[in-house]
């Protein structure tokens, strides 16, 4: 699975989602009925679709409705244990000194052309991952493809990858393999990296899909719906009759959608917690917090912001803000300290010093004015800090309506001298300005980044990585996440956390939760919004015969 940018958030998003609960039932569900909520639900604060090919797409609201239109390779679930059941693959044979994968598949999986889902169409992604390189978004996430020294069809059914050396086998398989999601090589294979591109909203170049739902209509702007598959050939088909994702860019759009009823689903934006009450046909669901981080991230080839080049600046920021009181000033007191980039909830990947840590936080602000002495940072006459002529300072993007976080970061960061300059864009904008290798001019943001199922945060924090927009590099931070791939067991990726955290590559911020209300009559959230995240409509239903909100 890739990892994504996201506005900062609550909770996770993957393509196809961590299974929920299951919750059986023996009275018939019913079918039917037209849900209305925006992108990003269940993630993040909302923001527009821009595009529906996976292997070019790496923002979380473009994954959101591409992973209900293409099936995954492997289904994994809250135990990060892959359920077969779910998945396309019904078996993975490790093979000796852990090199060998040898992936069988189902029969029954199909397209909605009719074809059968093969080995071909899992080859003809991963030859197109080597054929885009770092365009790619999760290029070399999971050792795909610099851990591969081959790959071979065996038969429709069948395929095995010989890696170059023996690799930790848990991480490839949920972080490496959990990526070869198949996609449709008799629709797709004659058309150019170019053609791709042109093609990123054409619905008529999504056509052919495996998984639940399918393109029904996009305008650009304005929204996008999705549909039942009436093809579709795997689990949990579903109940409703169309899914329209509204491109709402506030948190309060959001609300004032829910109010009137414009949308039955929708995150409650946290500073209008107070206000659910007067959402009288909904009902809260608390989710999160995130299988990811949220963070302050900098740009570390721009000049202008040199100094947070040494650690001792970036750890003098993280002793200088106050999680406890984010936690409670944003998320009214639901969310977790975080100080590393392995989420917290569950704790499964956490190290004991990382779990240490987080009990007593690392809220200090005399040391965090200690250590910028020691980097030769002293205050000024106005007290903001200076260094050669230079103030300590930067400008942080914010998406909009996120102005209490960064509010309160310019205030803890400015009681240790440290001057912030708050600017509000759009996600788009800031994400575009961000994936620019060639971008130097922008200074901060803050946001949130979701993670793979098995968490080493990908290649956002590796030296030349395809998702590493921040320009870092730190060598030993390299090797320890290289040892994370051929080891087995959790002791590599303990220290690699260990070390991450001392170095704070981004600053990282508290995780929270979610907040999202849900008409009354709208059930299967359990299981469409399950407890590590993402979105599966094909789980929500409606009941008929409850009050309906008004459309």
């Amino acid at each position: 699975m890739k990892n994504f940018c996201r506005v900062m958030g609550m909770a996770l998003s993957m393509p196809l989602g961590f299974l929920g609960v299951a919750t059986a039932s023996a009275t018939p569900i019913p079918h039917g009925g037209t849900i209305y909520t925006v992108p990003g639900v269940g993630i993040a604060p909302p923001a527009a679709v821009n595009g529906f090919n996976p292997l070019l797409t790496s923002s979380a609201y473009d994954s959101q409705v591409e992973g209900n239109l293409y099936a995954g390779l492997l289904w994994i679930n809250r135990r990060f244990a892959i359920n077969f059941n779910e998945s396309i693959a019904k078996q993975i044979i490790v093979g000796p000194h852990h090199r060998s994968f040898t992936v069988l598949l189902h029969h029954f999986w199909r397209w909605s052309d009719g074809q059968p889902v093969t080995t071909a169409d899992i080859a003809y992604t991963y030859h197109m991952i080597l054929k885009l390189g770092p365009l790619y978004p999760g290029y070399d996430t999971g050792g795909i493809p610099k851990e591969i020294k081959s790959f071979q069809v065996l038969s429709p059914y069948a395929f095995r990858i010989v890696t170059t050396r023996p690799v930790n086998p848990q991480w490839f398989e949920l972080s490496g393999l959990s990526q070869l999601t198949p996609y449709p090589k008799q629709a797709w294979s004659k058309y150019s990296v170019q053609q791709l591109n042109d093609n990123m909203t054409n619905l008529k170049f999504f056509k052919v899909v495996d998984g639940p739902f399918q393109l029904e209509s996009f305008h650009p702007g304005r929204y996008v719906s999705i549909v039942p598959n009436p093809h579709y050939s795997g689990p949990n088909p579903p109940h409703v009759a169309r899914v329209v994702f509204r491109f709402l860019n506030s948190n309060a759009g959001v609300f004032f959608a829910l109010k009137r009823g414009a949308i039955q689903l929708g995150n409650l934006p946290n500073p209008l917690y107070p206000a659910r009450k007067q959402l009288t046909n909904y009902r809260l669901h608390l989710a999160g917090p995130i299988w990811g981080f949220n963070y302050l991230g900098f740009n570390f080839a721009n000049p202008h912001i040199a100094f947070i080049r040494n650690v001792l600046v970036r750890r003098a920021i993280m002793h200088a803000i106050d999680q406890d009181l984010m936690i409670k000033v944003i998320a009214y007191g639901h969310g977790s300290r975080a100080y590393g980039l392995i989420p917290t909830h569950p704790d499964t990947f956490l190290s004991p010093e990382a779990k240490a840590l987080l009990r007593k936080g690392e809220y200090d602000p005399a040391r965090a004015k200690q250590l910028l002495r020691e980097a030769g940072w002293h205050r000024g006459p106005d007290g903001i800090r200076e260094k050669n002529g230079r103030k300590l300072e930067f400008t942080l993007y914010m998406p909009p309506q996120m102005v209490r976080g960064p509010t309160l970061l310019t205030q803890m960061l400015g009681a240790v001298g440290i001057e912030v300059h708050l600017r509000e864009k759009p996600f788009n904008e800031v994400y575009a300005e961000m994936i620019d290798p060639h971008n130097t001019h922008w200074q901060a943001v803050y946001l949130g980044w979701s993670q793979s199922a098995f968490p080493t945060g990908g290649s956002i924090f590796r030296c030349g990585g395809a998702q590493n927009s921040y320009h870092y590099c730190n060598a030993e931070m390299d090797r320890l996440q290289d040892a994370i791939r051929v080891h087995t067991g959790l002791k590599a990726l303990y220290i690699y956390q260990n070390y991450f955290t001392e170095q704070q590559p981004v600053i990282v911020l508290p995780d929270w939760n979610l907040f999202i209300m849900a008409a009354k009559n709208i059930h299967g959230l359990q299981r469409a919004l399950p407890p590590l995240g993402g979105f599966n409509p094909q789980f929500l239903w409606i009941d008929p015969e409850a009050k309906k909100t008004k459309e």
